[in-house]
């Protein structure tokens, strides 16, 4: 548990650099680009994730779990894994890099209105795909200092070069600037191969590439199909402005999403580490969903109660429209990051197949949802949409991993963590009521924030063992002076 705890440690100070950088860049589209323009370059992204999903075939999920397995059979069992992937995936994705490429030149030529989108976008798509498999790699040799090094050095490069993109070159200038943001962990491929170990296609039995296809089909559905396929729905039956609403109404759901995303491979791997010829790791798996909840909820509940006064804050009034539908999907964040935790359980146990089942049924509801919600209630009936479909997901696969004859579910510690941040939401969201505007805002911050930490010790949310674990995986990442402080805030919060 503590090695596993560690590394997800250490993978949320990176994101917590990530998520301000890509805070800052979502803040810069907007002001800089306006509705349409941030939305044009958010219809991009989706475009690229989508493209790279397909592209990819399932190699980094493979090589993540491969290489995690290989290291308990020799110091270099991994190199001919990874050399072999390398080889095998790069067709693909150098053929969507080709039609991407071709379709921006095209769009460049014919004089349409943001030329440099798709030329940008097809860079950004190859350094996207890339960077994806070299972290896939690193996590997987258990090197996520590597992964949190690069990813915070990228994101803060990302930022000053963002903003000069979009000032002199429009929405194409801002995807340009955002791929700043993965060529560090690019440029650490080569750290991860063995030019001396030859490309042997026997390197990848057939178990790994039944577990990629399997992977593969899933997570295209999952993104393809339910990542914000409402930028689909939404520029289909609405205008491009309010592209760019929805586009600003899920920049601080992305956040919280960003956060349990990065924790999963840290899941993953140390699940998959446990599978061979031991017990079921109960208590790591009621431990990864009862500390998930503990960061997700407050983020998820609370972020709901302040979001409604700060988008326009934060994008300006022209995207007050977006205030409600972001209050919607903040709430969707809760129910989509506990499910990390069961689907990195049945991912470490190859149940491909019951991943692939739950994502189809979820992709079908959202779809039809959003068909219905979207041209009755515009961004709004795109949120209640989402709210649905993450329950009815998490849901889902908390009874695959029953089905499967994993753990229970924690669901007494759930319900006391969610109590702690229902009362959260309700503090930060009267102090919006008696202060409203900026002034409120951080006074609400702060008293949720005091809230839930009283809450957290008086139900008991985070043990005396626990406490110590952090305390002590914190002492060397902290600078002398601040370690008895570090080491009194989380004793504050531990139950005695």
């Amino acid at each position: 548990m503590t090695s596993v705890l560690g590394s997800s440690l250490l993978n949320l100070a990176a994101t917590l650099v990530s998520l301000v950088a890509g805070f800052l860049v979502s803040v810069i589209n907007a002001r800089v680009l306006g509705p349409a323009g941030s939305g044009l370059v958010a219809y991009a992204m989706w475009v690229i994730v989508c493209m790279a999903a397909v592209a990819d075939r399932g190699f980094p999920q493979m090589v993540l779990r491969s290489v995690a397995a290989a290291r308990e059979a020799g110091q270099d069992a991994w190199a001919p894994i990874v050399r072999r992937a390398l080889s095998a995936l790069l067709p693909s994705v150098t053929l969507a890099f080709v039609i991407m490429l071709a379709f921006g030149l095209y769009h460049r030529l014919s004089g349409a209105p943001a030329p440099w989108i798709w030329i940008g976008a097809s860079l950004l798509f190859l350094a996207y795909v890339l960077a994806a498999f070299s972290a896939a790699v690193a996590r997987g040799r258990g090197h996520f200092g590597e992964v949190a090094a690069t990813t915070a050095a990228g994101s803060l490069l990302q930022v000053p070069v963002v903003f000069a993109g979009a000032v002199f070159v429009g929405p194409g200038g801002a995807l340009l600037g955002m791929l700043t943001r993965y060529l560090p962990q690019v440029f650490s491929l080569s750290h991860h191969l063995d030019r001396r170990t030859p490309s042997d296609s026997a390197a990848l039995t057939p178990e790994m590439h039944r577990y990629r296809r399997s992977m593969w089909t899933t997570d295209a559905i999952d993104i393809v199909l339910l990542t914000r396929i409402e930028f689909l729905v939404v520029g289909y039956f609405l205008g491009d402005a309010d592209v760019g609403y929805f586009a600003a109404a899920v920049v601080f759901a992305g956040l919280v999403g960003q956060l349990t995303l990065q924790l999963s491979p840290a899941f993953l791997v140390g699940l998959a580490a446990r599978t061979a010829g031991e017990a079921p790791p109960d208590t790591l798996y009621h431990n990864s969903l009862r500390l998930t909840a503990l960061f997700v909820m407050p983020l998820g509940i609370g972020g709901a109660a302040i979001i409604s006064e700060l988008i326009p804050i934060v994008f300006g009034e022209e995207f007050r429209p977006a205030a409600g539908a972001a209050v919607l999907f903040m709430l969707a964040s809760v129910p989509a990051g506990l499910a990390v935790v069961p689907w990195a359980y049945l991912a470490a146990h190859e149940q491909g197949g019951r991943l692939l089942r739950v994502t189809l049924v979820s992709a079908a509801l959202l779809f039809l949802l959003l068909v219905v919600t979207v041209p009755a209630g515009g961004i709004l009936g795109a949120g209640a949409a989402r709210i649905l479909s993450e329950g009815l997901t998490f849901g889902l696969l908390l009874m695959a991993v029953s089905i499967h004859g994993g753990p229970t579910v924690p669901w007494e510690a759930l319900f006391r963590t969610l109590l702690a941040a229902s009362g959260c939401g309700l503090a930060a969201f009267a102090t919006t009521i008696l202060l409203p505007g900026l002034i409120g805002l951080p006074v609400a911050v702060i008293l949720g924030a005091l809230f839930y930490a009283g809450a957290a010790r008086l139900f008991g949310l985070i043990t005396i063992e626990e406490a110590r674990r952090i305390v002590d995986m914190i002492e060397g990442k902290v600078p002398g002076r601040l370690r008895p402080l570090a080491r009194r805030l989380v004793s504050l919060l531990a139950s005695n």
